[in-house]
């Protein structure tokens, strides 16, 4: 297993969980790429690191670490989901009336406490797809950086529920 110890920063990691507003929706496994290219057209402005993500269907689960001067994710959720909704009107996939409905009005965050706790979420993460009925391994879910992990030796992963307070 890869040693995580590294990757965490204390007060910084964040686990998110974002959402569309429509549960039987599948516009971010469709436009991938333009969801992608949302989070890079303000990480120049607010930076950050992603450890690991999960694109499903009609949510996202992703780790980030902040930089020491600039805590605020919820500034950087605002503007991946306000660019995503532009992307998906400019190309004609929601009509632009429907632009501020197509994120549920809230989503989750949880600070991860140190690197035991990030390894647990990232292994939660990936199962995701496998809990949610999509593929029956992580291996099969291509819109994840379960790939990358499983190259460097990390082949942790659950479809179980976290049980701790850091369960979304």
């Amino acid at each position: 297993m890869s040693d995580l110890a590294p990757l965490f920063r204390p007060e910084r990691t964040w686990f998110l969980t974002v959402t569309l507003a429509d549960a039987d929706s599948t516009l971010l496994t469709r436009h991938v790429s333009e969801l992608a290219d949302s989070a890079r057209d303000f990480e120049h402005l607010h930076p950050f690191e992603t450890i690991a993500t999960v694109i499903l269907p009609n949510h996202m689960h992703a780790i980030w670490v902040l930089p020491e001067d600039d805590n605020d994710f919820r500034r950087r959720v605002e503007y991946l989901q306000a660019s995503f909704a532009r992307r998906m009107v400019e190309g004609g996939h929601v009509a632009e009336r429907d632009a501020d409905k197509i994120w549920h009005p809230r989503f989750w965050d949880y600070r991860i406490r140190d690197a035991i706790d990030m390894e647990r979420h990232i292994g939660f993460m990936h199962g995701n797809p496998v809990k949610h009925g999509l593929v029956s391994h992580p291996d099969k879910w291509r819109y994840s950086t379960w790939h990358n992990f499983r190259a460097d030796g990390f082949a942790l992963w659950t479809s179980e529920p976290l049980r701790t307070s850091g369960e979304p």
